[in-house]
Protein backbone atom coordinates (compact mmCIF):
# COMPACT_ATOMS: atom_id res chain seq x y z
CA UNK A 1 0.00 0.00 0.00
CA UNK A 2 2.79 2.40 0.93
CA UNK A 3 4.59 1.72 -2.35
CA UNK A 4 1.42 2.56 -4.27
CA UNK A 5 1.08 5.83 -2.34
CA UNK A 6 4.69 6.71 -3.19
CA UNK A 7 4.11 5.92 -6.85
CA UNK A 8 0.96 8.07 -6.94
CA UNK A 9 2.85 10.92 -5.26
CA UNK A 10 5.67 10.70 -7.78
CA UNK A 11 3.23 10.64 -10.70
CA UNK A 12 1.40 13.70 -9.35
CA UNK A 13 4.67 15.57 -8.83
CA UNK A 14 5.87 14.77 -12.35
CA UNK A 15 2.49 15.73 -13.79
CA UNK A 16 2.63 19.03 -11.93
CA UNK A 17 6.13 19.72 -13.22
CA UNK A 18 5.12 18.84 -16.77
CA UNK A 19 2.06 21.06 -16.60
CA UNK A 20 4.09 23.97 -15.23
CA UNK A 21 6.81 23.62 -17.86
CA UNK A 22 4.17 23.27 -20.56
CA UNK A 23 2.37 26.39 -19.42
CA UNK A 24 5.45 28.59 -19.21
CA UNK A 25 6.97 27.06 -22.32
CA UNK A 26 3.82 27.68 -24.35
CA UNK A 27 3.63 31.22 -23.07
CA UNK A 28 7.23 31.95 -23.98
CA UNK A 29 6.92 30.36 -27.41
CA UNK A 30 3.84 32.47 -28.08
CA UNK A 31 5.53 35.71 -27.05
CA UNK A 32 9.01 35.09 -28.41
CA UNK A 33 10.81 33.05 -31.02
CA UNK A 34 12.09 30.04 -29.11
CA UNK A 35 15.39 29.34 -30.89
CA UNK A 36 17.87 26.53 -30.40
CA UNK A 37 20.05 28.89 -28.38
CA UNK A 38 17.08 29.55 -26.10
CA UNK A 39 16.74 25.81 -25.55
CA UNK A 40 20.38 25.61 -24.48
CA UNK A 41 19.90 28.54 -22.09
CA UNK A 42 16.71 26.94 -20.77
CA UNK A 43 18.50 23.62 -20.12
CA UNK A 44 21.41 25.30 -18.34
CA UNK A 45 19.02 27.49 -16.36
CA UNK A 46 17.14 24.37 -15.20
CA UNK A 47 20.31 22.88 -13.74
CA UNK A 48 21.49 26.10 -12.10
CA UNK A 49 18.01 26.93 -10.78
CA UNK A 50 17.72 23.45 -9.31
CA UNK A 51 20.98 23.90 -7.38
CA UNK A 52 19.96 27.38 -6.22
CA UNK A 53 16.58 26.17 -5.04
CA UNK A 54 18.15 23.37 -3.02
CA UNK A 55 20.34 25.98 -1.31
CA UNK A 56 17.32 28.24 -0.82
CA UNK A 57 15.20 25.37 0.48
CA UNK A 58 17.68 24.34 3.17
CA UNK A 59 18.34 27.97 4.07
CA UNK A 60 14.57 28.36 4.51
CA UNK A 61 14.58 25.64 7.14
CA UNK A 62 17.40 27.47 8.91
CA UNK A 63 15.72 30.90 8.78
CA UNK A 64 12.27 29.77 9.90
CA UNK A 65 13.80 27.41 12.45
CA UNK A 66 15.77 30.29 13.92
CA UNK A 67 12.60 32.36 14.11
CA UNK A 68 10.93 29.68 16.22
CA UNK A 69 13.74 29.05 18.72
CA UNK A 70 16.00 26.53 17.00
CA UNK A 71 19.78 26.87 16.61
CA UNK A 72 22.06 25.62 13.86
CA UNK A 73 23.72 22.22 14.02
CA UNK A 74 24.63 21.47 10.41
CA UNK A 75 23.87 22.61 6.87
CA UNK A 76 24.42 20.24 3.94
CA UNK A 77 24.07 20.64 0.17
CA UNK A 78 24.66 17.37 -1.71
CA UNK A 79 27.74 15.97 0.10
CA UNK A 80 29.11 19.35 1.24
CA UNK A 81 28.35 19.88 4.93
CA UNK A 82 29.12 22.64 7.41
CA UNK A 83 28.90 21.78 11.12
CA UNK A 84 28.54 24.33 13.94
CA UNK A 85 30.87 23.66 16.90
CA UNK A 86 30.56 24.48 20.61
CA UNK A 87 33.11 27.29 20.35
CA UNK A 88 31.14 28.98 17.59
CA UNK A 89 33.42 27.82 14.78
CA UNK A 90 32.10 26.09 11.66
CA UNK A 91 33.80 22.93 10.38
CA UNK A 92 33.52 21.70 6.78
CA UNK A 93 32.93 18.00 6.15
CA UNK A 94 31.84 15.69 3.35
CA UNK A 95 28.84 13.45 3.95
CA UNK A 96 26.44 11.87 1.48
CA UNK A 97 23.03 10.78 2.75
CA UNK A 98 21.13 8.52 0.31
CA UNK A 99 17.70 9.84 -0.61
CA UNK A 100 18.46 13.46 0.24
CA UNK A 101 19.99 16.32 -1.77
CA UNK A 102 20.44 18.59 1.23
CA UNK A 103 19.65 18.95 4.89
CA UNK A 104 19.55 21.68 7.50
CA UNK A 105 19.65 20.17 10.98
CA UNK A 106 18.95 22.31 14.02
CA UNK A 107 18.79 21.91 17.79
CA UNK A 108 15.21 22.31 19.05
CA UNK A 109 14.03 24.49 21.93
CA UNK A 110 13.13 22.70 25.17
CA UNK A 111 10.17 20.39 24.70
CA UNK A 112 6.89 21.55 26.17
CA UNK A 113 3.87 19.34 25.72
CA UNK A 114 1.42 20.95 23.34
CA UNK A 115 3.82 23.79 22.52
CA UNK A 116 6.54 22.21 20.42
CA UNK A 117 7.20 24.52 17.43
CA UNK A 118 7.71 22.22 14.46
CA UNK A 119 5.49 23.51 11.65
CA UNK A 120 7.46 26.55 10.52
CA UNK A 121 10.76 24.68 10.74
CA UNK A 122 9.48 21.80 8.61
CA UNK A 123 7.74 24.13 6.14
CA UNK A 124 10.58 26.64 6.02
CA UNK A 125 12.11 25.16 2.87
CA UNK A 126 8.80 25.14 0.97
CA UNK A 127 8.06 28.71 2.04
CA UNK A 128 11.52 29.86 0.91
CA UNK A 129 11.05 28.27 -2.53
CA UNK A 130 7.62 29.86 -2.90
CA UNK A 131 8.68 33.32 -1.70
CA UNK A 132 11.70 33.53 -4.01
CA UNK A 133 9.60 32.23 -6.93
CA UNK A 134 6.91 34.85 -6.33
CA UNK A 135 9.54 37.60 -6.19
CA UNK A 136 10.97 36.38 -9.51
CA UNK A 137 7.48 36.37 -11.08
CA UNK A 138 6.81 39.94 -9.95
CA UNK A 139 10.18 41.34 -11.01
CA UNK A 140 11.22 39.38 -14.10
CA UNK A 141 8.64 37.00 -15.58
CA UNK A 142 7.67 36.88 -18.47
CA UNK A 143 10.48 39.06 -19.83
CA UNK A 144 13.28 36.70 -18.76
CA UNK A 145 13.57 33.07 -19.81
CA UNK A 146 16.03 32.42 -16.98
CA UNK A 147 13.63 33.90 -14.41
CA UNK A 148 10.77 31.80 -15.80
CA UNK A 149 12.94 28.69 -15.45
CA UNK A 150 13.81 29.67 -11.89
CA UNK A 151 10.08 29.92 -11.11
CA UNK A 152 9.33 26.54 -12.71
CA UNK A 153 11.96 24.82 -10.58
CA UNK A 154 10.90 26.71 -7.45
CA UNK A 155 7.28 25.68 -7.82
CA UNK A 156 8.34 22.11 -8.51
CA UNK A 157 10.51 22.05 -5.37
CA UNK A 158 7.69 23.53 -3.29
CA UNK A 159 5.08 21.06 -4.54
CA UNK A 160 7.23 17.94 -4.27
CA UNK A 161 8.31 18.83 -0.73
CA UNK A 162 4.90 19.97 0.48
CA UNK A 163 2.96 17.00 -0.90
CA UNK A 164 3.34 14.24 1.73
CA UNK A 165 5.06 11.14 0.36
CA UNK A 166 8.17 9.14 1.23
CA UNK A 167 9.87 10.96 4.07
CA UNK A 168 9.81 14.51 2.72
CA UNK A 169 8.89 17.70 4.60
CA UNK A 170 5.20 17.30 3.87
CA UNK A 171 5.13 13.77 5.23
CA UNK A 172 7.10 14.75 8.33
CA UNK A 173 4.64 17.58 8.93
CA UNK A 174 1.71 15.22 8.44
CA UNK A 175 3.15 12.62 10.83
CA UNK A 176 4.09 15.18 13.48
CA UNK A 177 0.67 16.80 13.28
CA UNK A 178 -1.07 13.46 13.87
CA UNK A 179 -0.41 13.29 17.63
CA UNK A 180 1.52 14.68 20.57
CA UNK A 181 3.50 11.42 20.72
CA UNK A 182 4.78 11.92 17.17
CA UNK A 183 5.80 15.48 17.98
CA UNK A 184 7.80 14.21 20.95
CA UNK A 185 9.47 11.59 18.73
CA UNK A 186 10.38 14.34 16.26
CA UNK A 187 11.86 16.34 19.13
CA UNK A 188 13.94 13.31 20.15
CA UNK A 189 15.40 13.08 16.63
CA UNK A 190 16.41 16.73 16.62
CA UNK A 191 17.77 16.64 20.17
CA UNK A 192 19.73 13.41 19.72
CA UNK A 193 21.38 14.75 16.57
CA UNK A 194 22.36 17.89 18.49
CA UNK A 195 23.76 15.97 21.48
CA UNK A 196 25.73 13.62 19.23
CA UNK A 197 27.10 16.65 17.45
CA UNK A 198 28.26 17.97 20.83
CA UNK A 199 30.21 14.76 21.45
CA UNK A 200 27.84 12.64 23.57
CA UNK A 201 27.60 8.95 22.70
CA UNK A 202 24.53 6.72 22.75
CA UNK A 203 25.36 5.31 26.18
CA UNK A 204 25.54 8.87 27.51
CA UNK A 205 22.18 9.97 26.10
CA UNK A 206 19.18 10.17 28.49
CA UNK A 207 17.55 6.77 28.99
CA UNK A 208 14.14 8.28 28.32
CA UNK A 209 15.04 8.70 24.65
CA UNK A 210 15.28 4.90 24.36
CA UNK A 211 11.96 4.15 26.03
CA UNK A 212 9.74 3.13 23.15
CA UNK A 213 6.86 5.52 22.56
CA UNK A 214 3.89 3.36 21.49
CA UNK A 215 2.19 4.30 18.24
CA UNK A 216 -1.54 4.93 18.41
CA UNK A 217 -2.41 3.43 15.03
CA UNK A 218 0.59 2.40 12.93
CA UNK A 219 4.37 2.68 13.08
CA UNK A 220 5.92 5.75 11.49
CA UNK A 221 9.53 6.46 10.62
CA UNK A 222 9.60 8.59 13.78
CA UNK A 223 8.85 5.45 15.83
CA UNK A 224 11.38 3.43 13.86
CA UNK A 225 14.09 5.99 14.61
CA UNK A 226 13.94 4.93 18.27
CA UNK A 227 14.73 1.36 17.25
CA UNK A 228 17.84 2.58 15.44
CA UNK A 229 18.84 4.39 18.62
CA UNK A 230 18.57 1.08 20.48
CA UNK A 231 20.66 -0.62 17.79
CA UNK A 232 23.39 2.02 18.13
CA UNK A 233 23.38 1.83 21.94
CA UNK A 234 23.55 -1.98 21.95
CA UNK A 235 26.50 -1.89 19.54
CA UNK A 236 28.34 0.65 21.69
CA UNK A 237 27.77 -1.57 24.74
CA UNK A 238 29.03 -4.65 22.82
CA UNK A 239 25.72 -6.33 23.65
CA UNK A 240 25.59 -8.40 20.48
CA UNK A 241 22.54 -10.49 21.32
CA UNK A 242 20.44 -7.45 22.08
CA UNK A 243 21.80 -5.76 18.96
CA UNK A 244 20.73 -8.74 16.89
CA UNK A 245 17.28 -8.80 18.51
CA UNK A 246 16.69 -5.13 17.68
CA UNK A 247 17.86 -5.54 14.08
CA UNK A 248 15.79 -8.67 13.59
CA UNK A 249 12.67 -6.90 14.83
CA UNK A 250 13.11 -4.29 12.07
CA UNK A 251 14.00 -6.98 9.53
CA UNK A 252 10.58 -8.56 10.07
CA UNK A 253 8.96 -5.26 9.04
CA UNK A 254 11.48 -4.39 6.33
CA UNK A 255 8.93 -3.68 3.60
CA UNK A 256 7.15 -1.15 5.84
CA UNK A 257 10.29 0.94 6.37
CA UNK A 258 11.33 3.93 4.29
CA UNK A 259 14.02 3.17 1.71
CA UNK A 260 16.90 4.70 3.66
CA UNK A 261 16.01 2.69 6.75
CA UNK A 262 15.73 -0.52 4.72
CA UNK A 263 19.34 -0.17 3.57
CA UNK A 264 20.57 0.60 7.10
CA UNK A 265 18.74 -2.42 8.52
CA UNK A 266 20.37 -4.68 5.93
CA UNK A 267 23.81 -3.27 6.69
CA UNK A 268 23.45 -3.61 10.46
CA UNK A 269 22.06 -7.13 10.02
CA UNK A 270 25.26 -8.04 8.16
CA UNK A 271 27.25 -6.74 11.13
CA UNK A 272 25.17 -8.43 13.84
CA UNK A 273 24.88 -11.77 12.03
CA UNK A 274 28.60 -11.78 11.22
CA UNK A 275 29.28 -11.68 14.97
CA UNK A 276 26.43 -13.81 16.31
CA UNK A 277 25.66 -16.23 13.47
CA UNK A 278 28.20 -16.10 10.62
CA UNK A 279 26.65 -19.18 8.95
CA UNK A 280 23.26 -17.53 8.50
CA UNK A 281 22.25 -18.07 4.82
CA UNK A 282 20.92 -14.50 4.58
CA UNK A 283 24.42 -13.07 4.77
CA UNK A 284 25.43 -13.87 1.21
CA UNK A 285 22.19 -12.41 -0.10
CA UNK A 286 22.58 -9.26 1.97
CA UNK A 287 26.21 -8.84 0.92
CA UNK A 288 25.31 -9.04 -2.76
CA UNK A 289 22.37 -6.62 -2.50
CA UNK A 290 23.02 -3.84 -5.03
CA UNK A 291 21.73 -1.02 -2.84
CA UNK A 292 23.73 -2.28 0.12
CA UNK A 293 26.88 -2.47 -1.99
CA UNK A 294 26.34 1.06 -3.24
CA UNK A 295 25.82 2.35 0.29
CA UNK A 296 28.93 0.56 1.57
CA UNK A 297 31.02 2.36 -1.04
CA UNK A 298 30.60 5.60 0.87
CA UNK A 299 33.80 6.43 2.79
CA UNK A 300 32.37 6.14 6.31
CA UNK A 301 33.74 4.49 9.44
CA UNK A 302 30.52 2.51 9.95
CA UNK A 303 30.77 1.02 6.49
CA UNK A 304 34.34 -0.11 7.07
CA UNK A 305 33.26 -1.62 10.40
CA UNK A 306 30.60 -3.68 8.64
CA UNK A 307 33.01 -4.76 5.89
CA UNK A 308 35.65 -5.70 8.45
CA UNK A 309 33.19 -7.84 10.44
CA UNK A 310 31.98 -9.61 7.31
CA UNK A 311 35.51 -10.23 6.02
CA UNK A 312 36.74 -11.61 9.34
CA UNK A 313 33.82 -13.59 10.77
CA UNK A 314 32.21 -14.77 7.52
CA UNK A 315 34.95 -14.80 4.86
CA UNK A 316 37.72 -15.69 7.35
CA UNK A 317 39.93 -13.12 5.62
CA UNK A 318 41.92 -11.55 8.44
CA UNK A 319 44.03 -9.25 6.28
CA UNK A 320 41.03 -7.83 4.44
CA UNK A 321 39.35 -7.15 7.78
CA UNK A 322 42.43 -5.38 9.16
CA UNK A 323 42.72 -3.31 5.99
CA UNK A 324 39.11 -2.17 6.40
CA UNK A 325 39.74 -1.19 10.01
CA UNK A 326 42.87 0.75 9.04
CA UNK A 327 40.93 2.68 6.42
CA UNK A 328 38.12 3.23 8.91
CA UNK A 329 40.47 4.95 11.33
CA UNK A 330 41.41 7.47 8.65
CA UNK A 331 37.75 8.42 8.18
CA UNK A 332 37.14 9.94 11.62
CA UNK A 333 36.78 13.42 10.15
CA UNK A 334 34.09 12.17 7.76
CA UNK A 335 31.81 10.97 10.57
CA UNK A 336 28.44 12.78 10.59
CA UNK A 337 29.10 14.00 14.14
CA UNK A 338 31.57 13.71 17.00
CA UNK A 339 29.45 11.24 18.97
CA UNK A 340 29.25 8.79 16.09
CA UNK A 341 33.00 9.14 15.55
CA UNK A 342 33.64 8.13 19.18
CA UNK A 343 31.37 5.10 18.94
CA UNK A 344 32.84 3.93 15.63
CA UNK A 345 36.37 4.25 17.02
CA UNK A 346 35.29 2.16 20.00
CA UNK A 347 33.87 -0.55 17.73
CA UNK A 348 36.91 -0.35 15.48
CA UNK A 349 39.18 -0.99 18.49
CA UNK A 350 37.03 -3.89 19.65
CA UNK A 351 37.31 -5.58 16.27
CA UNK A 352 41.08 -5.04 16.20
CA UNK A 353 41.49 -6.62 19.62
CA UNK A 354 39.14 -9.47 18.73
CA UNK A 355 41.17 -10.30 15.62
CA UNK A 356 44.56 -10.13 17.34
CA UNK A 357 43.44 -12.14 20.37
CA UNK A 358 41.96 -14.89 18.20
CA UNK A 359 45.01 -14.94 15.93
CA UNK A 360 47.38 -15.19 18.91
CA UNK A 361 45.36 -18.06 20.35
CA UNK A 362 45.55 -19.85 17.00
CA UNK A 363 49.32 -19.22 16.79
CA UNK A 364 50.04 -20.57 20.29
CA UNK A 365 47.75 -23.55 19.76
CA UNK A 366 49.52 -24.36 16.50
CA UNK A 367 52.95 -24.00 18.16
CA UNK A 368 52.02 -26.45 20.92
Amino acid sequence: MKKKVKQVGTILAMTGLGATIGYFGGYLIEKNAFSGFDMVIFSLALVVSFIFHIIIHEAGHGIFGKLTGYKMVSYRIFSFMWVWQNDGSIVFRRLKVPGTLGQCLMAPPLYEKGKFPFRLYLLGGVLANLITSIIAIILFVPHSLIAATFVIVGLFMAVTNAYPFGFNDGMSLKVASSSEEQQYLLYIQFEVNYLLNQGMTYLELPNTYFEIVPSESSQTYFNEYQHFLQIARSAEAFDWQRLNDHVESLWKRLDDLISVYQIEVKKELIFSLAITNPDDPRLSQLWSDKKVKMSLKQPLMGNKRIEAAYNYFVQKDTQAALDCLEIGRTLVDKAPNLGDAKVELKLNTWLYEKIFINNNRYFYKKSD
